[in-house]
């Protein structure tokens, strides 16, 4: 009686297979599931910081295109106004400016600095001489971004940054007889920019040469000045890191600095991307919850083959154990004859042998 309420005590052989299943499953199912959760998610920072370095280079090229098409066509019209007179220089520069292209003024000064020639006779009798592009013009080409403070209609003053490139314009002997120079209105490059922003879903901000902001598709930089990506700009390095900005979230930011193409001068120039750090587990997310749907299906499909398994393979002996356990009471049964495993069949001659000794004694 003791041995049998012990039987009664230890788990089946069934319960044992389903119970091992279980906990196998379990733990592989977690193991994968978190092992592979990590991976993507480390895959996607990585992915994210390469992409924004990309889109913030791909920005930086495609604004600065934009910017010599201007300096290119400065460059070509300050050749072919050398031997022009005033009244040719301004016409030409009506077409120039005409053209569109994002340039609001052009003109041409002579060797005094008096503007001589304009688009719409604005600035025409001025001098420019003081200015530091019509210096370093009168020797070679140059860019410089200026600002300048301009009266609202309220009456207060607003300040507002523009580019003027400059070009020594010279005669058939090859003297200079004045500076050309064209003014390109930001507003052209900050349309450029916000366009590729909201094509590339990135977030845009654009620094000149001091270090102030001059364009901003979204947020306030001037919040953040410590940010590295910004000091970085600012200091004209390049860099990709992962920060949080004071909207309270984490951004991958790419800072990308010299706004150069070609023999466009150096603009001092820097420009800062970032992505939400959320775009980059996004992935990891969704690949995630469907890896749970996946586990579970595949959970189902081993219990599946478990229950098949056992009925098989493991409720043999379970018969084969209650069986023998009459015979030792006395009862006149044979085992059944089943032929599922080797060690079944063993067994099962065993007893057979055992059953037909004790009949002979």
């Amino acid at each position: 009686m003791p041995t049998r309420r012990l039987h009664r005590k230890a788990p089946s052989l069934t319960a044992v297979t389903f119970a091992f299943v279980a906990v196998s499953a379990l733990v592989v199912g977690f193991m994968l599931f978190f092992l592979m959760r990590e991976r993507l998610q480390t895959y996607g920072r990585d992915n994210t910081a390469t992409e924004i370095g990309v889109r913030a280079e791909g920005v930086q090229t495609a604004l600065a295109h934009g910017l010599y098409d201007a300096w290119s066509r400065l460059k070509v019209l300050a050749q072919e106004v050398g031997a022009d007179d005033t009244e040719t220089i301004r016409t030409k520069l009506q077409t120039l400016v005409g053209e569109g292209n994002g340039l609001s003024w052009a003109g041409f000064a002579g060797l005094d600095g008096t503007i001589q020639a304009s688009y719409a006779d604005v600035m025409l009798g001025e001098s420019v001489s003081a200015t530091s592009w019509f210096r370093t013009g009168l020797s070679k080409p140059t860019a410089e971004d200026v600002r300048e403070t301009v009266s609202t209609v309220s009456g207060q003053g607003r300040s507002r940054s523009s580019l003027i490139f400059a070009a020594p314009v010279r005669n058939a002997d090859g003297q200079v007889r004045g500076v050309l120079s064209v003014r390109l209105d930001l507003s052209s490059a900050t349309i450029l920019l916000r366009d590729m922003a909201r094509a590339l879903d990135i977030d845009l901000v654009l620094i000149d040469s001091a270090g102030a902001v001059l364009m901003q598709t979204r947020g306030r930089a001037e919040d953040a000045p410590d940010l590295p990506s910004l000091q970085a700009a600012r200091a004209g390095a390049s860099m990709v890191t992962l920060e949080r900005w004071p909207d309270g979230r984490s951004y991958f930011s790419a800072a990308v600095p010299e706004i150069t193409y070609r023999d466009l001068p150096s603009l001092g120039w820097s420009l800062v991307a970032r992505v939400p750090a959320d775009l980059a587990v996004a992935p990891a997310e969704q690949l995630s919850r469907g890896m749970i749907f996946y586990l579970a299906s595949f959970g189902l499909m081993l219990l599946l083959l478990t229950m098949i398994f056992v009925e098989s393979f493991i409720r043999p002996f379970g018969v084969l154990a209650r069986t023998t356990s009459k015979i030792a009471d006395g009862a006149e049964v044979y085992p059944p004859d089943t032929n599922r495993t080797r060690e079944l069949q063993m067994i099962t001659a065993a007893i057979v042998r055992l059953q037909t000794r004790l009949h002979r004694h």
